[in-house]
């Protein structure tokens, strides 16, 4: 069975999984440059005795960025962790009950997350925080979390409407 229609998410090639889809792919690229650059940098540090400065800071809010362009399309496709001990016992009513619960805590911490993420954002662009070596803005890594985990909640709210729609008799 396919895993967008176990998980309740959009079908392929639709709008929502073409964008998550180019953000996860943006995210791909993203961590290549990152590759490209500690790659790079180890060849210069022990080879040429000269390390790329700021090296690790770009590493640092890359990583920020690959991340959460990939973790909405991830849930979206259901290719995040999934940890289904009991759901053999616990029938489609269980599923159903757990998945739902499962959902909705994560969109109220998610939001919480994001509210916060969102706050030190404009904070650090307000006051110009930028990283130590090569001031790089702070406040994308922060914007970069509150629009990946914002965009979350946004899938994790179509698969509770999907959830809702397809009802608990067809759940499985």
């Amino acid at each position: 069975m396919d895993d967008r229609a176990t998980f309740g998410t959009a079908r392929e090639g639709s709008l929502p999984e073409r964008v998550l889809r180019f953000g996860a792919l943006l995210g791909g690229l993203v961590l290549f440059g990152i590759m490209l650059l500690v790659s790079v940098s180890v060849f210069f540090r022990y080879a040429l005795n000269q390390p790329i400065l700021g090296n690790q800071e770009l590493v640092e809010i890359g990583m920020s960025v690959v991340v959460m362009l990939a973790m909405p399309y991830a849930a979206l496709t259901g290719q995040h962790i999934r940890v289904d001990i009991l759901d053999h016992r616990l029938g489609g009513a269980g599923r159903f009950a757990c998945d739902l619960f499962a959902r909705a805590v994560a969109i109220l911490v998610l939001g919480l997350l994001v509210r916060k993420a969102w706050g030190k954002a404009l904070d650090a662009h307000e006051y110009g925080d930028v990283t130590n070596m090569i001031e790089v803005p702070v406040w994308i890594a922060y914007g970069a979390i509150a629009l990946g985990m914002g965009v979350f909640i946004l899938v994790l709210a179509l698969q509770l409407f999907l959830q809702f729609r397809r009802g608990i008799p067809n759940y499985e």
